[in-house]
């Protein structure tokens, strides 16, 4: 029996030791999952940091790399020296299209910037100066000159250098001189020309004249044939042109001294002719230079050499300057106005409450009133002027305005013409002096004349006499003083200093006797 009991304690011992035994197995398999999922998780989790690692290293080192790539490509990124080229055309401010092709040595054009100026100027530092030259070209319109290219990139501003000259030759502007363009039938002028020009250019010159039949024109030689207004134009082979108008009148004469002239016959002309007379004498003296002794001489000048009719003597009614023995008196014997007095319009001008006797214009009959030198008091002679109301008229004209003053010496006048500039004593060595000239007043008590001319042996005086208004030829050293027609001069060149000086002086005017005798030939 006891053995029976062992056997089932055995057994029981042996079933509990195989359950204990299959319950070990199972922890054992369980714990053996746990750790190879721990250790797969792991793995796993070493691997994911291993590859994140991976991934950022190989972030930084393509980073790395980019940013070596960029220094690189900055270094390599200077400008090259730029391609210039300079155009063969002209433009119309004469300048020629400068052309920089720009580029880096790497062949690309990002940040550059382009400075162009004269050679020896310098590029400056700040890039609000410089062009942006990205594009690849940078164009500038340019004049004549040499000048310095400067092509530099925003990568350190590595800057080179090259010189262009750039060479012009043009004229660049053809202006006609001031000039008078009012000419008689049968004068002639010739026109100068300005020109500014660029380096050594053509300067040949083509002339029209737009009428020929009123003026021809030959290398600035303008001919007047008849009367009309023409249009002279000179321009050359590069476009460039300038023009005047010409205008031709036969109510005038060229210059000439003549034994006969007729007395200017009483509404000789209408009212346009006398105001293109007008005119034209005003043109003379601007030309001359108005307010200058030349342009007192042109005006002195114009009535007996241009001027068809004689203007007559007419003793004085009076003056506009009062002296004791001389009432106030306008347009009477003379006219101290602008212009000649050959139209009723310059009635206009006068002072009518100093009118005695007129009005009445030149050539046109007036009552006299002096009972001296043959005039009859009361009796009507052609209205013209006296002898210092032809010089008084000489002035104003001329823009030297003296006053309407008389000629003499008397010592209760207290301003005559003998009281103006300096007086000398005419004798031959005053004559030879070279100290009288042109524009200069030469008279005796009682007498005032202009010398409107000098050459080698005579002396040319303008003035009124009885015969009218003429110019006497006198031999220039002795005959002038010793015929005791004329005892002094006045030298006037403070008078004239005080206004508008010299002006375009000439000792005598233009001879034309070539005209002159070709008309006394036909």
């Amino acid at each position: 029996m006891k053995h029976t009991s062992h056997t089932t304690k055995q057994n029981s011992i042996n079933i509990a030791c195989g359950e204990k035994e299959k319950k070990s197995k199972k922890s054992f398999f369980r714990s053996f999952a746990i750790t190879t999922l721990s250790a797969v998780i792991a793995l796993c989790a070493g691997i994911s940091l291993y590859c994140a690692h991976a991934i950022i290293a190989s972030g930084i080192t393509a980073a790395d790399s980019s940013s070596a790539k960029e220094s690189v490509s900055a270094v390599q990124r200077e400008p090259a020296v730029p391609s210039i080229s300079v155009s063969d055309s002209l433009g119309e401010d004469f300048t020629r299209t400068l052309t920089v092709s720009c580029k880096n040595t790497d062949g690309t054009t990002e940040g550059l910037l382009c400075f162009v100026c004269s050679k020896e100027d310098t590029a400056p530092d700040a890039d609000s100066e410089w062009l942006d030259a990205a594009s690849g070209t940078v164009a500038l319109q340019l004049g004549a000159g040499s000048y310095s290219v400067y092509l530099a990139n925003r990568y350190g501003k590595e800057t080179v250098s090259d010189t262009v000259d750039i060479a012009v030759d043009a004229v660049t502007s053809i202006k006609i001189d001031n000039t008078d363009p009012y000419l008689n039938v049968g004068m002639y002028d010739t026109l100068s020309v300005t020109l500014e020009t660029v380096g050594t250019p053509d300067e040949s010159l083509l002339w029209e004249s737009s009428n020929s039949k009123v003026a021809t024109v030959e290398d600035g030689l303008v001919t007047a044939i008849s009367k009309g207004r023409t249009t002279v134009t000179v321009s050359n082979t590069g476009g460039l042109s300038d023009s005047i108008d010409i205008f031709v009148t036969d109510l005038l004469r060229v210059p000439q001294i003549t034994e006969y002239k007729p007395l200017l016959p009483a509404g000789q002309y209408n009212e346009s002719e006398g105001a293109l007379i007008d005119r034209v004498l005003e043109s003379r003296v601007a030309a001359a230079g108005y307010g200058t002794r030349a342009g007192v001489v042109a005006a002195a000048r114009f009535i007996p050499l241009e001027f068809n009719f004689k203007i007559p003597y007419f003793y004085e009614n009076g003056r506009l300057d009062a002296q004791p023995d001389r009432p106030v008196c306008d347009g009477e014997g003379r006219f101290y106005h602008k212009g000649l007095y050959l139209t009723h319009s310059k009635f206009d001008v006068l002072d009518k409450s100093k009118i005695l006797y007129g009005p009445a214009t030149w050539g046109e009959p007036l009552t006299n009133w002096e009972d001296d030198f043959g005039l009859i008091p009361g009796a009507q002679y052609a209205n013209g002027m006296t002898c210092s109301g032809f010089v008084s008229w000489c002035f104003i004209n001329g823009g030297v305005p003296l006053g309407d003053i008389g000629a003499g010496d008397t010592p209760d006048y207290d301003n005559e013409y003998s009281d103006i500039g300096e007086r000398v004593w005419l004798d031959e060595e005053v004559m030879r002096s070279g100290r009288i000239k042109v524009g200069d007043m030469i008279g005796c008590d009682g007498h005032i004349a202009l010398i409107v001319g000098l050459d080698d042996e005579n002396i040319y005086i303008a003035e009124a006499l009885g015969k009218g208004i003429v110019i006497e030829v006198r031999e220039r050293y002795r005959e002038v003083w010793e015929c005791g027609d004329y005892t002094y001069a006045m030298l006037m060149d403070d008078i004239y200093n005080e206004h508008g000086g010299t002006g375009n002086l000439t000792d005598m005017w233009k001879d034309y006797s070539d005209v002159i005798n070709a008309d006394t030939n036909n």
